[in-house]
């Protein structure tokens, strides 16, 4: 994310958002190339690109934030495999009639064993029903009707259920005028906005931080 910067020129036209951590405005920092797989909601097909991503940092000296990555809209730190791309793996494990790891894997371009992962992380994000219980506080008709199959593995299940309720979750959200952005499914919603609001990264072969999930300013 960047700030218009009106009556300069040049590197200075635009800016990075202020920095997070002490609210000082931020420079730009030179520029990371890295490779990605994302899904192009358009065709229902995975692509492979290079994209160019900015780095920021703080123009106070002594400020610990140092630098910082500037991702894009569909953008999350440490996937090679953006999360849309993730959630619709997951969700056709979850819901497909017949969905194998194996065949879900040829369809997104990975290897099987990540499908397997994508799935038990995913659900994991929901282990200790905290996000069932937000939305029904939220939202008390809120709560998604289950959506079931018989072809369903557990993990799946589980995930699935997650899935559903990040995207009830992002819609009651934004009815009350949360910012979330325009991203989409509410998994990429949601956790972009713990990673904006509160620094706070979900990564895949570590334990997921607790979601933040009362829609409040950040806390210090």
């Amino acid at each position: 994310m960047c700030i218009s910067a009106s009556g300069r020129s040049g590197k200075y036209d635009e800016r990075p958002e202020p920095c997070r951590s002490c609210g000082a405005v931020a420079w730009w920092n030179g520029i990371r190339r890295v490779a990605q797989v994302l899904f192009d909601a358009a065709t229902q097909l995975v692509k492979r690109e290079h994209i160019d991503r900015r780095r920021a940092r703080c123009s106070l000296r002594n400020c610990p934030a140092g630098s910082w990555t500037v991702y894009e809209e569909t953008g999350y730190p440490h996937r090679s495999f953006q999360l849309p791309v993730v959630a619709s793996a997951v969700a056709e494990m979850a819901f497909a009639p017949n969905a194998t790891m194996t065949g879900v894997a040829l369809q997104y371009q990975c290897d099987r064993r990540s499908i397997g992962r994508w799935v038990l992380w995913v659900s994991s994000l929901d282990a200790a029903g905290e996000l069932a219980r937000t939305v029904a506080r939220l939202e008390p008709d809120g709560l998604p009707p289950p959506k079931t199959s018989a072809f369903m593995t557990k993990p799946a299940a589980g995930a699935g259920a997650v899935l559903r309720l990040l995207d009830t979750l992002t819609e009651i959200l934004r009815h009350r005028g949360v910012d979330l952005g325009s991203a989409r499914p509410g998994l990429m919603a949601i956790l972009r906005q713990q990673m904006r609001r509160f620094g706070e990264i979900f990564y895949l072969m570590k334990s997921s931080p607790p979601l933040r999930m009362d829609g409040g300013p950040a806390t210090d």
